[in-house]
């Protein structure tokens, strides 16, 4: 007896040891991996061949260890935490000019209204060779960004390539203010306009403006928020402004972190800024994501709005930053977020399908309803509209010509010009455009471009005329193709080129103005609101039913 009371003594307490290890364990692999990670990097900075900066190496195995746990994760380092500050304070230090690589170069992809950069000239298309001596024009905007950073009120010196003429501009470094509204106004007589384009700190406090102003010309009898191609922006801005709309206790949206745990419900708790018997159109695209989802699902699933447009991008993700030693900072994914029904709109297919974010999100396609009419709406992969406006997105610039001809086509174009031009010639620009095609150079990713690279490979190769001259017919069937689809697409084309002709001389407030009256989308959003159709998915009198 005395042995079987030890021997289960003995048990316990080997079990006890166990579940202590298990519970350690996690702690003790963490310590581990992080001792060897130290050893690893400190032997290749004592010994490699040659000598290596443990800054920029421990930096790049930090990036690669995020990428492995879905995109919105993100390491800042000292450098680039200014590019948070657009996020969690809406301005920055700068010259007011964003970046992107087209075609190989680092060209000017914005302008922002009023800053240094729109007061210099700086057009849109405009291709970096240099920020100050440092010579720019193949390296990422990521990369480039940094030599733009610098204490307010300095200056930098920018040398551009525009058409054929290089030109060089000094810029001072300036507060950016970053407008969250890019556009407020009437979309018609009664009918307001928010065009919404992220959701920094200031979004709230822009957006309540924009319907003071508009509320002071007159009344409104109905709205359209335009959050399409809006990535995002912080959790607490959407919940502010979809609280403008709903009344006290209406739920907005719920976090979950890991294991389902850590759940927070957002409700609106004010008296709804915007009178609940206004209708509410939300405009979305495949490129409206993160807050702009939260909105337009809170809307939707409180049966507060009609969303029309595209599928939305479907990031049901909740990031947070944290701040680190060193000024660096880190934005970690730590939640995904549920619309009051309970969808998970996050977008599964396709999404980065080698990362571990897969072990934790809900991939579930199920039903789910409205909290007032009890409507029908599915979850995941992103936000469904209402109504569908797949016409809308659709490029009428045959494929065969393209966007980018055109913007390249447009950027030499208007180089020539001082003023933007009140009207183009159709003919005039049809003629030049041709011309510019002929140019191998500005075919080098479309198919033709494709043709002339194997003809030059071929004779390279030493294939034979026989096989050049196939080549050479194919080149031609080509030319004669696009040609044809020229003239079919004339009058499309010619606008198409006129618009980004003016849009060089514009700031991105002014490309925002000129394009919203005229865009079908809106147009099909007035229609939706001013009509007997609004009632086929939402009575006008919401407040009745509370």
């Amino acid at each position: 007896m005395k042995r079987s009371v030890i021997a289960a003594v003995v048990l316990i307490a080997v079990a006890g040891i166990g579940w202590i290890k298990l519970q350690e364990s996690p702690y003790l692999r963490l310590s581990r991996a992080i001792e060897l990670f130290g050893m690893v990097v400190r032997e290749i900075n004592e010994q490699y061949l040659h000598p290596i900066e443990p800054g920029e190496l421990v930096t790049e195995a930090i990036e690669r260890m995020l990428a492995r746990l879905d995109p919105y994760t993100e390491f800042y380092t000292e450098e680039q935490t200014a590019d948070l500050d657009i996020l969690l304070q809406g301005k920055y230090v700068g010259v007011g000019i964003r970046m992107g690589t087209i075609d190989s170069m680092l060209t000017i992809t914005s302008v922002t209204d009023g800053s240094s950069a729109h007061r210099a000239g700086v057009r849109v298309g405009d291709i970096v060779l240099k920020i100050d001596s440092v010579t720019i024009t193949q390296q990422s905007a990521t990369h480039a960004r940094k030599y733009l950073r610098g204490p307010c009120g300095t200056v930098v010196r920018l040398e551009l390539l525009r058409g054929e003429d290089t030109i060089t501009v000094a810029l001072r470094r300036e507060e950016i203010i970053v407008r969250n509204v890019s556009y407020a106004g009437f979309a018609a007589d009664d009918v307001g306009l928010i065009r919404l384009e992220r959701f920094s700190r200031r979004a709230p406090e822009e957006f309540r403006q924009s319907l003071d102003s508009m509320r002071m010309i007159r009344p409104l009898r109905g709205l359209i928020i335009d959050v399409r191609d809006n990535p995002g922006g912080l959790l607490d801005a959407a919940v502010s402004i979809a609280e403008m709309f709903l009344p006290p206790g209406d739920t907005i949206v719920t976090t979950k972190g890991r294991n389902g745990n850590n759940q927070r419900v957002y409700v609106a708790r004010a008296m709804p800024y915007v009178d609940t018997t206004v209708p509410v159109v939300v405009l979305v695209n495949n490129q409206s994501a993160s807050a702009s989802e939260i909105l337009a699902g809170a809307l939707q699933d409180n049966d507060r709005a009609v969303i029309m447009g595209d599928t939305t991008l479907g990031k049901g993700l909740v990031q947070t930053v944290i701040s680190l030693p060193y000024n660096a900072a880190l934005k970690l994914t730590t939640a995904q977020y549920y619309t009051p029904s309970g969808r998970s709109i996050q977008q599964t297919v396709s999404f980065c399908p080698n990362c571990w974010i897969h072990r934790a999100i809900d991939t579930s396609h199920h039903s789910f309803l409205t909290s007032r009419y009890h409507r029908t709406i599915n979850g995941g992969g992103g936000i469904i509209p209402d109504t569908i406006l797949s016409y809308v997105d659709q490029d009428s610039i045959p494929p065969a010509i393209g966007r980018s001809v055109i913007w390249n086509f447009a950027t030499l174009y208007a180089s020539r010009l001082q003023a933007p031009p009140a009207r183009l010639e159709q003919q005039h620009v049809l003629a030049s455009l041709a011309h510019y095609l002929d140019k191998t150079q500005a075919e080098r990713y479309s198919v033709l471009g494709k043709v002339f690279q194997l003809l030059n490979q071929a004779r390279q190769d030493k294939w034979g005329g026989r096989a050049a001259e196939h080549i050479e017919r194919l080149a031609q069937f080509l030319r004669a193709e696009r040609i044809r689809l020229l003239r079919e697409n004339a009058r499309v084309i010619a606008a198409a080129v006129e618009q980004e002709v003016q849009a060089r001389f514009l700031s991105d407030r002014q490309k925002v103005m000129r394009t919203l009256t005229t865009d079908p989308a809106v147009r099909a959003a007035v229609d939706m609101l001013r009509t007997a159709a609004y009632r086929k998915y939402l009575v006008s009198a919401h407040g009745a039913e509370r």
